[in-house]
């Protein structure tokens, strides 16, 4: 799936973040990448990404830190960090989609008279 996402040049210490999940903004855990000042590339959840980069997490010969949702990919070169970018990226427009959609559906639903369905709208 090609995203339409065009990652900048990144210099060391600066960043590009992705989507933020449908109807939120600025929630920190949209996908990001990040050139760390060693010299290497930190893709992942933007909050944890720059907390990585805080750790110093980048000087290690690890290849991933943190666990679960919150995990971040460190990669030497940039080919394979903003592959790594543009899937997580991918990954979230196919969720922002679904959610758009099932959005829709209950908002039309709530027109027609569904109380189900305009208690649900709440959580969109």
């Amino acid at each position: 799936m090609s995203t339409g996402i065009k990652v900048p040049r990144l210099d060391k210490g600066k960043g590009f973040r992705g989507p933020d999940a449908y109807n939120c903004f600025n929630t920190g855990l949209a996908p990001a990448i990040f050139h760390s000042r060693t010299g290497k590339y930190v893709v992942g959840p933007e909050i944890p990404c720059r907390d990585a980069m805080r750790a110093f997490a980048c000087l290690d010969s690890k290849r991933t830190w943190g666990e679960g949702n919150r995990k971040v990919y460190i990669f030497k070169g940039r080919a394979a960090a903003v592959s790594k970018f543009l899937t997580l990226c991918g990954a979230q427009i196919l969720q922002n989609a679904q959610i758009r959609a099932e959005h829709i559906e209950t908002a039309r639903k709530a027109r027609g008279g569904d109380m189900a369905a305009v208690l649900a709208l709440g959580d969109y």
